[in-house]
């Protein structure tokens, strides 16, 4: 433990250089970059307990089909808020990896990639279906269009990525080397140093930012076209509040996902491996939130927000139990008969 009180006086006074691509970028100080973590995952994770809650055990909420989308990404993403941040919080207060085995290395790279890049291609899909669901409702009724248009290529987003990186992370033999002292060890597989880097950047990274830009500048356009020249075709109260909550949703790709992919394009074409290394090192620290904010954009879909946080807050609260003597008064009590007296907890 002699490590732990050593580096714990380190955080309070050191703002670490991290040297990238030969370039030195000075970072956020590391007490900063702590309790930034901390509590933001805390909020994150208890936002996402009370939206998958919901979700998952009301009945409306668990049929509605733009919920689905929602509860498979809010899954994986609390795998990373519970596997991945802390380990990101342990190596940023003790400066070392807090288990020093090369599995837990490989799972924590590994739950980090998949949470990465299944969230915005489900997020691209969610924005595609949000057409159907709006404008097209009616053809997703029959049981078999669900099947085909619906289950099957959420299944696909998130079971393709899963396999894919299960494959590259723990069946390609690699000889890796592991560093304790760096995040996710220093660890990285060897299908890295092929072609797939590129496959993986236009594929998901490009792939994914095209797709959700494209999809939610459509559906505005629709939503405004149908508005204000095909009145009383769709029911506007009722899917306003599925625009608005995926519009949010969107937001947070543009802000915090978006940035790192054209830097990585940049990269790629241009040839210069360190163009963007300063913004790149801010960017991929605040590309944690989100994983933050996810579960905050999701918590639009549940009806009576205020009501049911205001339930679970009551429940919290402990009420207190009176002990004293209570009067009880027999409806036929007899003349002359004194009432009778119970203490009653």
């Amino acid at each position: 433990m002699s490590n732990a009180s050593s580096n714990s006086n380190v955080l309070t006074t050191v703002t670490t250089v991290l040297i990238y691509g030969g370039t030195s970028v000075n970072e956020i100080p590391l007490i900063g970059r702590f309790w930034m973590f901390l509590i933001s995952n805390c909020a994150s994770f208890i936002c996402s307990v009370f939206v998958l809650y919901y979700l998952l055990f009301d009945k409306n909420l668990r049929r509605g089909l733009n919920s689905h989308v929602l509860i498979v990404g809010l899954i994986i993403n609390l795998f990373a808020l519970i596997l991945d941040v802390p380990l990101v919080l342990y190596h940023l207060y003790h400066g070392i990896v807090w288990i020093q085995v090369p599995f837990i290395c490989q799972l924590w790279q590994y739950i980090d990639t998949v949470s990465y890049t299944v969230l915005p291609k489900l997020v691209a899909w969610a924005s595609f279906e949000r057409h159907i669901l709006i404008f097209n409702e009616q053809r997703l009724l029959q049981s078999k269009n669900r099947i085909l248009f619906h289950y099957i290529p959420i299944g696909v987003v998130a079971g393709y990525h899963i396999l894919l990186y299960t494959t590259i992370y723990f069946i390609v033999p690699c000889h890796n080397i592991f560093d304790y002292t760096q995040t996710y060890c220093g660890y990285d597989s060897c299908v890295y140093e092929t072609s797939f880097t590129i496959y993986e950047l236009f594929s998901n990274g490009v792939f994914s930012c095209v797709c959700i830009a494209f999809f939610n500048i459509t559906l505005i356009v629709r939503v405004i076209y149908r508005k204000y020249r095909v009145q009383g075709h769709v029911d506007w109260h009722k899917h306003r509040k599925l625009t608005l909550q995926l519009l949010f949703v969107v937001s947070i790709f543009y802000i915090f996902y978006f940035p790192l992919v054209i830097v990585g394009v940049c990269r790629y074409i241009t040839g210069i491996k360190t163009f963007g290394s300063q913004y790149y090192v801010y960017g991929s620290f605040f590309s944690y939130y989100v994983n933050f904010l996810f579960p905050f954009g999701c918590v639009g879909t549940i009806p009576k927000l205020k009501t049911k946080t205001k339930k679970i807050l009551l429940c919290w609260k402990i009420k207190p139990s009176a002990v004293g003597p209570r009067t009880v008064t027999n409806q036929q009590q007899r003349t002359g008969q004194t009432p009778m007296t119970a203490g009653i907890a």
